[in-house]
């Protein structure tokens, strides 16, 4: 990243550097809402669909129902291509009282939430 006004000479005392690549990193599952937040699920290697699903399975009944927002919670997902596969709309549409969605990448979905009203 270099800081320095539009007519200034590039020089190294205006650098400033960053890593983009190399560092180490791990990709977590969680939710959270007004009471609180639910569980966190650590996620080695690459997550797919199936995986996902199984996430879901695992935890969001599990996370509603600790948050005492069963059965009238909504689930907030971007329009990620593992939210939208067909097993996992499919398993929304029966499982989950009401799913929003969001553009790719959105604020509003980073990290994804599940809301309840109370």
């Amino acid at each position: 990243m270099v800081w320095r006004k539009p007519s200034s000479e590039l020089e190294m005392k205006n650098m400033t550097s960053s890593v983009k690549h190399g560092g180490g990193s791990q990709v977590v599952w969680g939710c959270r809402n007004a009471v609180g937040v639910g569980n966190l699920h650590f996620i080695d290697g690459m997550m797919d669909k199936y995986m996902y699903l199984g996430i879901l399975k695992q935890n969001l009944k599990q996370i509603a129902e600790k948050m005492a927002i069963l059965p009238h919670y909504k689930l907030y997902q971007d329009n990620d291509p593992k939210h939208n596969a067909h097993i996992c709309r499919l398993w929304a549409l029966y499982q989950c009282p009401q799913v929003i969605r969001t553009p790719a990448h959105s604020a509003d979905s980073i990290p994804l939430r599940i809301f309840g009203t109370i």
